[in-house]
């Protein structure tokens, strides 16, 4: 997680387009990453506001396919 740090921090304000190709070319650590961030989420081990909930409720099926 941590040597994937700078890589994250640059994707969360990219837009779709740039997410999609990132993911597509990325090395499989940046990928385990993110599928970690998503599980410590849905497992509760990382508090969320009620609105983000509410952002990242649309997505649920997409991230239980990349968390597991």
């Amino acid at each position: 997680m941590k040597s994937n740090y700078h890589a994250l921090h640059v994707l969360k304000p990219a837009d779709p387009k740039l997410l999609e190709a990132t993911i597509l070319i990325c090395n499989k650590e940046l990928v385990n990453s993110i599928s970690q961030c998503i599980q410590n989420v849905s497992n509760g081990n990382v508090r969320l506001s009620g609105c983000n909930t509410r952002k990242l409720r649309k997505h649920k099926a997409t991230f239980r396919i990349v968390a597991y």
